[in-house]
């Protein structure tokens, strides 16, 4: 029996996908772990985003409507948490069982166990039913790329997916997958996706010189992992070869672990490439994986944590890659020079191509990261990106966006704070993330930052906060290197935290002395006071701060807007009022008063008179009343 062929893995940063596990998270939907604590549903957070995204998705879908069934289905199913999930909530979503039960009143949750259960089995029933049309089209892609010798990439898939569609009869399911597929997407940039194509690109020459195939989903993946997440599912892919680049190692705190744990579940890791900050105990870690033969290459080119950086010393991770597998080979194209180029000016912010420009904001935009790997690396042979992603009808999207978020960016202004230091000239912004309201377009970081450094011509710096959870800060002045927010980052939040020295990014509520229940998640109420805590751990590592100022512009109130139509309207009531009274006799009060004995006749005119009401009230006093 042939041993089974190592597929290799190229590592993209965040969190992305394909139609085809798009079409496994439906099929799979009652698989994804939940339970029940403190009145909420618990989901890995992994899954969490997918499932939230599904409950708040405002299309009048009726698939959507199923899926939600099928979610709410496997909720209230949901056991008790077991220790080890308590322990450990920062890495789940909570679905709180209230706010479920008033979102969704027509599924009917009940509270009794025993009724929960029912409902819960009859939920599954009604959403199979609808659904069955769905998943066995699913199901008959998922067998046919299981089966198929072919290459699954997005176009083959996609074309696949629309035949299989059309022949069920039930509409195209292309939209339904590709909406489940953008939800997924979040996080990366440029210089991760450009560093898996650099990798792709360099062994599929080298196969095509061997005369082998190299096909997407047969010979290599592009897979993801977000900062702080453990690498052990990669075990899934065994046997495989795996190829990290642009993933600080610091964000990895469990990275020699898991590299022996791979390295025993027969997921190999080839090589590791880098160029953020670093700390030196931790290359230590890569030398003793070098020496124990479960790591075959590693490269840093960082400067150690806390340390600037010459910019003519500055690398991606994608030129990296590029210098040390394809410069001055037979894989040296003039595509891959001009992708190492966009990685580098997108990377360093200087020195922008207007491929790079659109590549980022397509990957900003949520695009799916997969796909634009495969387009990239289908351009290799004949330089023509951009043609690609125009022919796919990418390359007009960045503009459509912007229109989009114009409004979505202003609410950027309604929780805002100023951070003067000590030295009256160093200025940080510090803002609470913009949620988009349920089918508004989303605003990426990368445009958030855009509009502060646009919006805040004299802020050196910008701190962009989801709430406690996550804070991304970036230099917005390039010349000013008083903060180097590589180091400064895991003061505020953890060892694990960090990045460049002008962009990098931390968990706060993960620092030890965050003081969760003064402060807890942070929402738009406590945000002045978790800036004043941001200025104390800011002056505990050398930054002391001078003023913490609140400048929010806040939002348009609902009633200003709706008061001036009121008013109009008043007026004109009180104007049409004034005028019946002076046109028309009959509107004045006291031919009102005479009509008023037509309707109630039981009045008399001396019933204008006082009654008297006392002990000596006659017969005759209560039947004129009556």
């Amino acid at each position: 029996m042939a041993d089974t062929p190592r597929i290799k893995l190229f590592v993209i940063h965040g969190w992305g996908g394909s139609y085809l596990e798009a079409a496994a998270r439906v099929t799979d939907l009652l698989d994804v772990p939940s339970y029940w604590h403190s009145g909420a549903f618990l989901v890995p957070r992994r899954q969490s985003g997918l499932l939230r995204h599904l409950l708040n998705e405002p299309a009048d879908d009726r698939y959507v409507t199923a899926l939600r069934k099928l979610i709410l289905s496997r909720f209230i199913k949901s056991p008790p948490a077991p220790r080890s999930v308590v322990k450990d909530l920062d890495n789940y979503g909570r679905f709180a069982e209230e706010r479920l039960r008033t979102d969704f009143p027509k599924f009917g949750l009940p509270y009794g166990p025993n009724a929960r259960w029912l409902r819960a089995s009859q939920l599954q029933t009604e959403a199979e039913q609808e659904l069955q049309p769905v998943l066995d089209v699913l199901h008959r892609l998922q067998e046919e790329a299981k089966d198929s010798d072919g290459e699954l990439t997005e176009a083959a898939v996609r074309e696949r997916l629309e035949t299989l569609s059309a022949e069920a009869g039930i509409g195209n399911l292309l939209p339904l997958l590709e909406n489940l597929r953008e939800m997924h997407e979040t996080g990366g940039d440029l210089d991760t996706v450009a560093s898996a194509v650099m990798y792709a690109h360099h062994f599929s020459r080298e196969a095509q010189r061997a005369g082998q195939p190299f096909r997407y989903g047969r010979e290599y993946l592009f897979v993801f992992i977000n900062y702080h997440e453990p690498m052990k599912d990669f075990a899934r892919f065994a046997p495989a070869d795996y190829y990290m680049a642009d993933l600080p190692i610091q964000a990895f705190p469990e990275l020699e672990d898991d590299v022996r744990y791979l390295h025993d579940k027969d997921v190999r890791t080839i090589r590791f490439e880098d160029h953020h900050p670093y700390q030196p105990e931790r290359r230590d870690n890569l030398e003793k994986l070098i020496e124990e033969g479960k790591l075959e290459f590693y490269a840093l080119s960082g400067p150690e944590q806390g340390a600037e950086q010459a910019e003519e010393d500055q690398r991606s991770a994608a030129e990296m890659i590029y210098e040390n597998l394809i410069e001055g080979t037979e894989d040296d194209t003039p595509a891959a020079k001009r992708l190492r180029v966009a990685a580098h000016g997108e990377d360093f912010v200087h020195d922008r191509t207007p491929l790079g420009v659109l590549l980022t904001d397509l990957i900003k935009g949520g695009v799916c990261k997969v796909e634009l790997g495969q387009i990239l690396l289908e351009a290799m042979a004949e330089d023509d990106a951009m043609q690609r992603l125009e022919k796919r009808d990418w390359a007009q999207l960045p503009a459509v966006w912007q229109e989009d978020i114009q409004t979505t960016a202003e609410t950027l202004r309604e929780n805002t704070y100023e951070l003067v230091l000590s030295d009256g000239k160093t200025k940080i912004v510090s803002a609470l993330a913009a949620h988009s309201d349920p089918g508004k377009p989303k605003l990426p970081t990368g445009k958030a930052v855009e509009f502060f450094a646009q919006n805040f011509p004299d802020a050196q710096y910008v701190f962009y906060c989801w709430g406690s959870s996550l804070m991304v800060a970036r230099r917005l002045d390039h010349a000013d290197t008083t903060l180097n927010l590589g180091s400064l980052m895991p003061a505020i939040g953890s060892p694990s935290d960090g990045g460049h020295a002008g962009a990098a990014v931390c968990r706060p509520e993960a620092n030890p002395r965050y003081p969760k229940r003064l402060l807890g998640r942070v929402s738009a109420s406590g945000f002045g006071h978790f800036n004043r805590y941001l200025a104390t751990r800011l002056g505990e590592n050398g930054y002391p701060v001078k003023t913490v100022r609140n400048i929010s512009v806040p939002p348009p109130s609902v009633w200003s807007k709706g008061s001036q139509r009121l008013t109009i309207i008043l007026i004109g009531a009180i104007a049409l009022g004034l005028a019946l009274v002076a046109l028309f006799p009959s509107y004045r009060p006291e031919r009102m008063a005479e009509s008023n004995v037509d309707f109630f006749p039981h009045l008399d005119a001396d019933m204008e008179a006082p009654v008297d009401r006392g002990d000596d009230l006659r017969v005759d006093d209560l039947e004129r009343i009556l």
